[in-house]
């Protein structure tokens, strides 16, 4: 039974508390929460206590909470978003008791655990220029430079952190309550302040064909470059529930040779392994306990009783070609219809309404691999879609395994592909810093070609990936007026290239054969023209 029919039975015995938000609480400054106000439930403008619960939807914390004992209730998924927890606090110092509980699946909770505990440096990698301060002994936990030291050293001096991150709701809902009597007299430590944020540009829109972008690497991590490249050159920004989003169309990623017990990890992911080793157990989480509307693992393993993983073995080794070998993660009559206790925003989103990301798995065997593809209705290529690749690379890996077959490609293919306003200055940063032109030499799956020039004759053999078959030939006469350019179309309308980097490499060989021919000199492909010897 899903826990939104479980909360429909509850209600009829203890009604929930209703949640002020913004707009429902006057007492509430006007201009507070400075950040993400709309993802945050307010509660009592006189409470000292923020409630951060992590990767635990705030919803399901805030309804178990005592009605006034807390100020704000919000998540926090990544260690970037500790940054505006900080400027709220300073935006409203009467903040002075953060309650953490909650799944700490991207190890955020522990990054703000380490910022009260151990404090914060200098980010060594920032040179003579200070572009962030770094929480100490965590290296991919950083603090926006624009906060002074002294505001930073005010927070660690009079907030207190409770950590509650393995405890239950009941322990929360006690520690809220104990602490809420205890404090009820507390003045602001500071005088409200707010300080300037990162510099930030607007999303430029490149044109583009608006729908399917596709991106084909061996590892997960090098595919991630090319995903944040495409979103930030061609995304189109537009409002979403938690703010402005850059996004595109049918972005589809295929992964050729990552092996999940071995992943490529890279300096510029946003997480490390054990990050990932926890993503991962997260992922699979079959939510046995009901601590969480949905899981990915619930809607795999235990779907209204189903195993659909199990059924998508047996199938396969029935008939390695069985196109029904599909998991299904999109409940209809679920997932279709709002619960109906929500309000409704502006926008028209609505609030309280989680459903999953991942709505599909598809399994064939070709060749004797495994390939997969798996459907996203909409993903957050920075915050999510590695960690999402390496986990379903993970279940692919151990589907092949079980009916006797080699891994193949993953595909994933996401409806929309979006990226926050919060992390589309830090996904061009890291495009930058780590783009390179031999990135952009690849080989073409579709097979490869040999130029050679008999006076005055141009030919092109195409060849398949590994050289064991003669695919087809071309030729044309090279003193011919724009000989390279025909020969060019032809290959092209016989779709032998498909890659963008062996499609410019071709035509620029076969210039260089036409020029050969028409000057008389010598043509070799790969390398400079001669003059004949």
């Amino acid at each position: 039974m899903s826990k939104i029919l479980r909360s429909e039975k509850a209600t009829k015995k203890t009604p929930k508390k209703p949640h002020r938000t913004q707009e429902k609480s006057p007492n509430f400054p006007e201009d507070w929460p400075k950040y993400f106000k709309d993802r945050l439930i307010l509660e009592n403008p006189n409470s000292t206590i923020g409630v951060i619960t992590l990767w635990m939807p705030k919803e399901d914390v805030a309804e178990n909470l005592e009605s006034g004992t807390y100020s704000v209730c919000g998540q926090l998924y990544t260690k970037q978003g500790i940054n505006y927890i900080l400027r709220n606090i300073l935006a409203n110092p009467k903040i002075q008791d953060l309650i953490m509980c909650g799944a700490d699946r991207q190890e955020s909770g522990e990054a703000l655990k380490k910022f009260f505990e151990k404090g914060f440096e200098k980010d060594p990698n920032s040179g003579g220029n200070l572009k962030a301060w770094k929480i100490k002994g965590d290296e991919k936990a950083f603090i926006h430079s624009q906060i002074p030291l002294d505001y930073l050293e005010k927070i660690r001096k009079n907030v207190k952190l409770y950590d509650l991150r393995k405890a239950a709701l009941s322990e929360v809902t006690k520690k809220v309550s104990e602490v809420h009597n205890a404090n009820q007299n507390t003045k602001p430590f500071c005088k409200p302040i707010t300080f300037t944020e990162p510099e930030k540009t607007e999303p430029e829109t490149y044109p583009s064909d608006g729908s399917v972008f596709k991106i084909r690497r061996d590892f997960v991590g090098d595919a991630w470059l090319d995903v944040l490249k495409t979103v930030t050159r061609f995304g189109h920004k537009i409002p979403g529930m938690y703010g402005d989003v850059g996004q595109v169309e049918n972005l589809c990623v295929v992964i050729e040779k990552e092996d999940p017990d071995k992943p490529q990890m890279y300096d510029y992911f946003n997480f490390d392994k054990k990050q990932l080793n926890l993503y991962i157990k997260g992922f699979f989480d079959k939510n046995e306990e009901k601590s969480e509307i949905y899981t990915y693992g619930e809607r795999i393993f235990a779907s209204g009783g189903v195993n659909q993983a199990k059924i998508m073995v047996e199938k396969l080794k029935r008939f390695e070609h069985d196109r029904g070998a599909v998991v299904v993660l999109w409940k209809p009559k679920v997932d279709n219809f709002p619960p109906e206790d929500v309000v409704v925003q502006e926008i028209g989103q609505t609030k309280k309404w989680r459903v999953p990301c991942l709505v599909m798995l598809l399994g064939q065997v070709t060749d004797g691999n495994l390939n997969m593809s798996a459907i996203f209705r909409n993903n957050d290529v920075y915050g999510a879609w590695p960690l999402n690749a390496f986990s379903l690379r993970a279940f692919q890996k151990d589907i092949a395994k079980k009916i006797g077959k080699g891994l193949g490609t993953l595909t994933t293919i996401s409806h929309i592909a979006e990226i926050y306003e919060l992390n589309w200055e830090e996904s061009k940063i890291i495009v930058q810093e780590n783009d390179s032109l031999e990135r952009t030499c690849q080989y073409d799956p579709r097979g490869y070609y040999v130029i050679t020039v008999e006076d005055p004759q141009i030919n092109v053999v195409f060849y398949s990936p590994d050289g064991s078959k003669e695919l087809d030939s071309y030729y044309i006469d090279g003193t011919k007026d724009k000989a390279a350019r025909d020969l060019s179309a032809t290959i092209l309308k016989d779709m032998l290239v498909s890659d963008l980097g062996a499609a410019c490499d071709l035509g620029r060989q076969l210039a260089k054969a036409e020029s050969a021919v028409k000057l008389g000199l010598e043509f070799e492909q790969d390398q400079p023209l001669k003059f004949k010897s």
